[in-house]
């Protein structure tokens, strides 16, 4: 896996672009197919077949079918960070995402709700590889000015995913059958890791497409704002710091409530406003596609003036106001249009976030810090679909639970302000 690169003695030859190329892209692809696997329960949550073969009744067990993921997704990235680290995120990613195919055949061949949990605990292990390995490759393939674009690049196949995925599963489970559509998602997973082997390596030293004139740019500009504790021998000094922790708690914030309406919102759209199944996938595909809007425009300002948390506030504001409308119009017109609008802005603070991590850690602690990060985060978010369903069901609507996850949001916006303050 380790490339003798002629290119780097080429003094004569124009700086390539092998770091957007050949490891965005590949990450992008990546996350895109990933966000299918995991959008796929989301829409199969509304669709009756899929209910009845596996026995499927109440909120609560749809919350915990997502949460199941979540809780081992969140331990996968402790254990991969640490792994990415030690051996690479070249190998680590391999091992990672043939785990993850393996889990979308085991989805499709499930025949009760213990198999298809099993299915979601080992996607979560193997997705869990998924940001210590790109937060790895980020920092180092890309400068500091270039961090925040490179990172929305990829971070946008969180959407890019839904958009394609929703509207296809659904039309997949509907057409043919809900095990099909775990069946087609295996064998894109097995097309990402073959890609990903080919075009990917560890660092742009390695690589077979980079010049001496990017490496230089790479290497020349990636010390740039970096913090003196974040060295090798000082993830402690990380993990102590005050802002790593601040970071980690606006991330989690915001996927509780990411976590929590995305799984809901499809059902939400169909069992309370009236929407059809298929439209239902359609609306949030939508949402998805400004996303990546959303995304890109935010990735390019804030690298431009150097400021992320602003970003972040704002959109958390905007997410406030939008659901509490969409949750309380009658017109489900009105309730599509906001459900767009929420989603459009829900990935944005996340992707912000994590590209200000990169303040606090160096490439050569990024995949253990990162692991970190994510595990913490994404064992709060589990609680996001679970405070949904409970909620939901004690009150009768979807309102309680929804209005719950909104106290959390409210919490990463009072923390970007802080963030604002110093900086960031």
């Amino acid at each position: 896996m380790n490339n003798l690169n002629p290119q780097l003695h080429d003094p004569s030859s124009k700086m390539t672009n092998t770091r957007w190329f050949f490891t965005a892209f590949p990450l992008l692809v990546l996350f895109t197919v990933s966000m299918m696997d995991k959008a796929n329960i989301n829409v199969l949550l509304a669709n009756k077949p899929f209910l009845t073969d596996l026995g499927i009744d109440g909120n609560l067990v749809k919350g915990t079918l997502s949460s199941i993921f979540l809780v081992t997704y969140a331990f996968g990235q402790l254990a991969w960070g640490f792994i990415v680290d030690k051996i690479g995120a070249l190998r680590s990613g391999f091992i990672g995402i043939a785990l993850w195919a393996f889990a979308m055949v085991l989805g499709g061949m499930a025949d009760s709700i213990s198999a298809i949990l099993w299915s979601r605990a080992i996607l979560g292990i193997g997705e869990g590889v998924l940001y210590p390995m790109a937060l790895k490759l980020t920092s180092s393939w890309f400068p500091q000015n270039e961090q925040a674009k490179a990172q929305t690049t990829w971070y946008n196949g969180n959407a890019i995913g839904p958009v394609l995925g929703l509207p296809l599963i659904a039309i997949i489970a509907s057409t043919y059958g809900w095990r099909e559509s775990y069946f087609i998602l295996a064998a894109l997973s097995v097309v990402c890791l073959i890609l990903f082997v080919i075009m990917t390596r560890d660092n742009p030293a390695k690589h077979y497409a980079v010049n001496s004139m990017e490496l230089n740019y790479i290497q020349s500009n990636q010390k740039v704002g970096k913090t003196p504790t974040a060295s090798k021998d000082n993830v402690k000094a990380v993990l102590t710091s005050q802002m790593f922790w601040i970071l980690t708690i606006v991330y989690s914030c915001i996927s509780i409530a990411y976590y929590g309406i995305s799984t809901f919102l499809p059902s939400y759209l169909t069992e309370e406003k009236g929407i059809a199944f298929v439209n239902s996938a359609v609306i949030n595909a939508g949402g998805f596609a400004l996303a990546i809007v959303v995304q890109m425009v935010a990735g390019f300002l804030s690298d431009r003036f150097m400021k992320r948390a602003i970003f972040v506030g704002g959109a958390c504001g905007l997410i406030i106001v939008f659901m509490l409308f969409s949750l309380f119009t009658t017109n489900s017109t009105v309730a599509a249009v906001l459900s767009i609008l929420l989603i459009g802005l829900l990935f944005m603070p996340a992707a912000l976030t994590m590209t200000m991590l990169h303040r606090v850690a160096s490439s050569e602690v990024m995949g253990s810090i990162s692991g970190v990060f994510g595990c913490v985060s994404y064992l709060i978010a589990a609680l996001g679909p679970m405070v949904v369903g409970l909620f939901s069901q004690m009150s009768g609507s979807y309102n309680g639970g929804f209005i719950a996850l909104l106290c959390f949001v409210a919490l990463s916006l009072f923390l970007s302000v802080f963030l604002v303050r110093k900086g960031y």
